[in-house]
């Protein structure tokens, strides 16, 4: 897993301020204005560091592509944007290389990869799902 570290170095890189607050409806959430970003953090939502990690990666996503949207936006437009920003985190802390060195050393499940790269399980299923399905990569087996 990409460290904690290396998410803070990007969020500085890219000048976003990090605001903890009780949204009530989600983990996290990003604001753009006049081209700054603010991530706001739950705290309270996170059971664990990779949760935590995963959806703050995941934000930087959002300010790294510029995929924000005004709430009202219609439902495709956030779907688009979710993508963008959900692509972006898969292939700057998960990338394809890291699970298919994984994979070459026996790690062929998605818990045993979770397990080992530090990331949600459900983020390991959706970053293979990404590279597998939408970009027709294969991961080989030993």
């Amino acid at each position: 897993m990409a460290s904690l570290a290396t998410i803070y170095q990007d969020v500085r890189r890219l000048g976003v301020t990090l605001i903890p607050y009780s949204i009530g409806f989600a983990d996290a959430a990003t604001l753009e204005m006049d081209g700054r970003y603010g991530i706001f953090l739950d705290f309270d939502q996170f059971e664990t560091m990779a949760d935590y990690a995963a959806a703050l990666a995941h934000e930087v996503g959002h300010c790294a592509t510029g995929a924000t949207h005004a709430v009202h936006s219609p439902f495709e437009l956030v779907a688009q944007h979710e993508d963008r920003a959900n692509r972006w985190h898969y292939e700057h802390y998960l990338p394809f290389s890291e699970l298919q060195e994984l994979v070459a050393d026996g790690y062929t499940e998605p818990w045993q990869l979770a397990e080992a790269t530090g990331w949600p399980e459900k983020t390991v299923r959706d970053a293979l799902e990404y590279y597998t399905q939408r970009r027709g990569l294969q991961l080989q087996c030993p």
